[in-house]
């Protein structure tokens, strides 16, 4: 009986389909970048050609469009013929989460590093990066070094930028003290595996958050590694994940209280709340007596005495 071309898009997984990865891609390729899109406009471009810029060229790019509506896909048809680079569409918006699934599953290299798509890396970022994760021990789930933030006018003039350092952390509860994520994001894929992919449970089906949300999974397991360099460029507009506050503050509340239940329910969480309305933890207060020496753990600050599981 003959197949007919119909039936053989319907066997496809619904939640993806293959646009470009027909051909070969490079032999002995470190890293993937993975890109997760959804209405770019013309940042993606940008990204992508960041990482046709870079000094390390033996890399693989996954991109995964998550339905957008806008022509952002037509701005990169030149870079798809290039064989280190794949598309995938998804048929409906699934969100960055699991979008960022769909391209784990995909991926053959021993390192995958996160570019959003309205960001970019400087020159070095791949080489820096690949070099200190070769350096690592087996332990090492994630590199990462600091990030430029870039605020940017309607023609795409630098309106004022920061640079944010990322540091070294004692273990996972210093991490989450810490309030912020790590960039760039550089992870060893079996790690990542290893804890099955990013979360899809809990409010949004995982779409807000998904930085944190891994990152608190492989502090259980694994060690970070810092280095400080500025390796990562974030592009600060109105369209930015970060400009949803209702939604991530309500994915926050109950990811750190989901968190700290998973590592032993030891401590409950102390909040404040930022002049923007966005919640930041303040404090751990310990729940199990035997555990601790002093009452708290302060961000900024360690006055416990719990095993020590160093990043």
């Amino acid at each position: 009986m003959k197949t007919s071309r119909r039936t053989v898009a319907r066997r496809r997984s619904e939640d993806e389909v293959l646009v470009s990865n027909r051909r070969r891609s490079p032999r002995g390729a470190k890293v993937t970048v993975v890109i997760t899109s959804y209405n770019p406009g013309p940042y993606l471009k940008e990204a992508i050609e960041s990482v046709m810029k870079q000094s390390y060229t033996n890399w693989r790019m996954i991109i995964v469009d998550d339905a957008s509506t806008d022509k952002s896909l037509q701005s990169v048809r030149e870079y798809l013929s290039d064989n280190r680079i794949t598309l995938l569409v998804n048929p409906r918006n699934l969100g960055q989460t699991k979008s960022l699934n769909i391209a784990l599953k995909k991926v053959s290299t021993p390192y995958l590093v996160q570019l959003d798509s309205d960001d970019w890396f400087v020159p070095d970022t791949l080489k820096v990066l690949v070099r200190e994760a070769e350096q690592s021990a087996g332990n090492v789930a994630l590199v990462s070094g600091n990030i430029k933030l870039v605020w940017k006018d309607a023609n795409g003039r630098d309106i004022k930028s920061l640079v944010r350092r990322g540091r070294r952390y004692r273990d996972k509860y210093d991490f989450m003290l810490a309030n912020q994520s790590c960039w760039p994001r550089f992870y060893r894929t079996a790690a990542l595996r290893a804890v099955g992919g990013w979360p899809t449970d809990g409010p949004y089906e995982g779409r807000y958050i998904e930085d944190l949300r891994i990152l608190y999974r492989l502090a259980e397991r694994y060690r970070f590694r810092w280095i400080n360099q500025t390796l990562y460029i974030h592009r600060r507009h109105q369209g930015n994940m970060t400009s949803k506050v209702r939604e991530m503050k309500e994915t926050l509340y109950w990811l750190i209280d989901e968190t700290l239940k998973r590592w032993g329910g030891r401590y409950k969480p102390k909040y404040r709340l930022l002049p923007n309305g966005y919640p930041q933890l303040a404090s751990l207060i310990p729940t199990v007596k035997h555990t601790i020496r002093k009452r708290t753990v302060a961000h900024g600050t360690t006055r416990t005495s719990f095993r020590r599981h160093n990043l």
